[in-house]
């Protein structure tokens, strides 16, 4: 089952990418986006989003066909919700100074090697600003090909109301992530998990699913299962995440190994790895966590504590814990299409290696 759906996600983000691609090359959007100095904006936004695995994108299309609807006409809204991950990306690899995305070098990176090739003096702040633009520019867009998707004109207007309050609480839960990293505390484990319930769950999982089924004139009852549902694969694929982030492999992940322990993030590993150390280690943590100059050995110190104190062991039972509760969701309500698909993500979510 997993080799399958990973076709079929494979196959519907080709046509994501398609109707992306042909929205962004369009001569009125290219026209919009033109620059004296630049022409290539649109291939350099769908470069960007072609890098990434479009689950998104896809669970817009699982949401419609839960609902029992035909997704032929709901790419669009898949491919604006791409879009929008775009933007945020291109923003977030510059909060948390990440210089690698999807194993190339991440937007401001490749803004500031262009300009360095140009002949600019000083590459790295102006290379910051033109993909915080690009990144805006990917926002702005979203609501555009949103509203180019086939369907009731009032569930489009809907769903774009409800992108805009939702979009909002990711960005205030992102501010938490940002306050956090740098603040001088370590909250307790609600408090982490509240985030990853806010920009995970939410953004990931919710957003996406419910958009498609409220596309699609879904129930209430079914946009309350399928809400459940992805609160609670959102957290735990956030909580994989970190795992990887961790224990993972720098080539799978497109990123470095250890990139969550140089930033201080708070994660559910960081909390309980804090609440369960001595004194003596706590100052070694302390030591290693935020500083931009850890190795390997460094982590390496902190994989074996996670071990030894029974602590990954312990958020494996948690990341159990959360798929028994997704998959319940879906047995509580009547799903017309694609439950064995919902069913497998879980599985897959649990599995993950990247």
């Amino acid at each position: 089952m997993e080799n399958d759906l990973k076709k079929l996600f494979s196959a519907r983000k080709e046509k994501i990418i398609e109707t992306l691609s042909e929205f962004l090359l369009r001569e009125d959007v290219k026209a919009q986006l033109s620059l004296p100095w630049a022409d290539d904006l649109p291939e350099r936004l769908i470069a960007y989003t072609k890098g990434g695995k479009c689950l998104r994108g896809n669970l817009v299309l699982l949401g419609a066909e839960a609902a029992g609807a035909d997704i032929e006409g709901l790419y669009p809204a898949a491919a604006a919700i791409e879009l929008f991950q775009s933007g945020i990306l291109m923003h977030d690899d510059i909060i948390d100074g990440d210089e690698v995305r999807r194993g190339k070098p991440s937007a401001h990176c490749a803004f500031a090697k262009d300009l360095s090739q140009a002949g600019f003096p000083e590459t790295k702040k102006l290379g910051e600003s033109l993909a915080l633009c690009l990144g805006d520019i990917a926002l702005m867009l979203t609501f555009a090909l949103l509203m180019e998707t086939k369907c009731a004109p009032h569930k489009k207007s809907e769903a774009a109301v409800y992108w805009g309050r939702e979009f909002a609480k990711v960005g205030a839960a992102e501010m938490e992530d940002a306050y956090l990293s740098g603040a001088p505390i370590m909250p307790n484990e609600e408090r982490i998990l509240d985030l990853y319930r806010g920009k995970t769950a939410g953004y990931t999982f919710i957003v996406p699913l419910i958009t498609g089924a409220m596309l699609c004139g879904a129930s209430k009852e079914l946009l309350s299962a399928l809400s459940n549902y992805a609160l609670n694969l959102g957290v735990l694929f956030q909580v994989k995440d970190d795992e990887l982030g961790l224990f993972g492999s720098a080539e799978k992940l497109g990123k470095p190994v250890g990139s969550d322990i140089r930033e201080n993030k708070k994660t559910i590993f960081t909390q309980k790895l804090f609440a369960a150390a001595t004194e003596e280690e706590k100052k070694k943590l302390r030591s290693i966590f935020g500083s931009p100059d850890i190795g390997e050995a460094e982590v390496d110190y902190v994989r074996g504590l996670l071990e030894a104190k029974g602590i990954r062991r312990e958020i494996a039972l948690l990341a159990d814990s959360l798929a028994e509760n997704a998959k319940s969701a879906l047995g509580a309500v009547e799903i017309k299409n694609g439950k064995i698909i919902l069913q497998a993500l879980v599985e897959l979510s649990l599995k993950r290696t990247a």
